[in-house]
């Protein structure tokens, strides 16, 4: 037995006073209605309506069953509503993680034209270099740069980054610019990395493993000791874009091999993807850089939908 249907049957045969004009009503034939009542009264153990050859009438059980029938149907019907307007104009909260630096330069500009375009929608964003977990943790979307891709997560591809070694003119002034493997000897290095790890270099298709100085797991510490003249660091492109295009960075382009990798938009799931989270998908993908470099800097810009 289908309980949703019989309960609107009973419902329909209780307000209209017959079977035969709740079967009108409701498009059923008067059988398809009589059956799914009488198997609504088997269920509950207990006669609801009250048959004879003139007329029907509810029981107490059939009045007390038709009250409470009315409002989770009026209750059903206004969750149906609900959720049809989020289909239109998305609202509640939307979870975004999103790497910490990569956030602050290119997230956060677009933050405000997103919010203002939808009013209705709570934007909960959290920035850290931390891979969460998307279902465990009750995000929606997640920003990811490089790295293996989770088989059970829908990945969106929004642009693509490339790693390589800055210095500021300064440094390169007092100390030279590297152009072998050997020249890195003696040069003040900074490491990209937590604990044992470290963000590989390579140099003319030779792995490096520079002497480094300082080390951190936040790139955009790494980058304002380069911009101080504190040495060479290894460094994605959207770290650097505003320094390069201004000239308080240079890159060594000379044999330097740039590592490629791609950043993508997570999301749990394509099927009956919530409005909100396809709409800021759409939204970063039309307003990320597809590419990162001079000119892509996002810092004093704010974007509007």
């Amino acid at each position: 037995m289908d309980q949703l249907k019989a309960i609107g049957c009973f419902v329909a045969v209780a307000e209209a006073g017959s079977f035969a004009a709740a079967a009108q009503k409701l498009g059923h034939s008067k059988a398809l209605v009589s059956k799914q009542v009488a198997a609504l009264e088997a269920h509950l153990g207990s006669r609801l309506i009250q048959r004879t050859t003139r007329r029907l009438s509810l029981t107490e059980s059939g009045r007390l069953y038709l009250e409470h029938s009315r409002n989770l149907l009026d209750q059903i019907s206004a969750m149906e509503a609900r959720i049809a307007r989020t289909t239109v104009e998305p609202s509640g909260t939307l979870r975004v993680s999103a790497p910490l630096s990569f956030g602050r330069l290119f997230i956060a500009p677009l933050v405000a034209g997103f919010a203002t375009a939808h009013p209705g929608l709570r934007l909960d964003l959290a920035l850290n270099d931390r891979f969460v977990d998307l279902v465990e943790e009750g995000f929606d979307l997640a920003i990811r740069i490089g790295g293996a891709l989770p088989g059970s997560l829908i990945a969106r591809k929004l642009g693509t980054t490339r790693s390589g070694i800055f210095a500021s003119p300064e440094y390169l002034a007092e100390k030279g610019r590297p152009r072998s493997p050997r020249d890195f000897d003696g040069h003040r290095c900074l490491a990209y990395g937590q604990g044992a790890a470290q963000r590989a270099w390579e140099f003319a298709g030779q792995p490096l493993q520079p002497d480094w100085q300082v080390k951190s797991s936040n790139g955009d510490l790494l980058r304002q000791v380069a911009l101080d003249g504190g040495g060479l660091v290894s460094l994605p492109d959207f770290f650097v874009c505003a320094d390069l295009e201004a000239g308080r960075l240079v890159a060594l382009e000379e044999g330097w091999e740039r590592e490629s990798a791609t950043i993508h938009a997570l999301y749990p799931h394509r099927q009956y993807l919530p409005r909100k989270v396809r709409l800021f998908a759409d939204y970063l993908a039309a307003e990320l850089p597809r590419e990162y470099g001079p000119g892509e800097s996002r810092q004093v810009t704010v974007r509007s939908v």
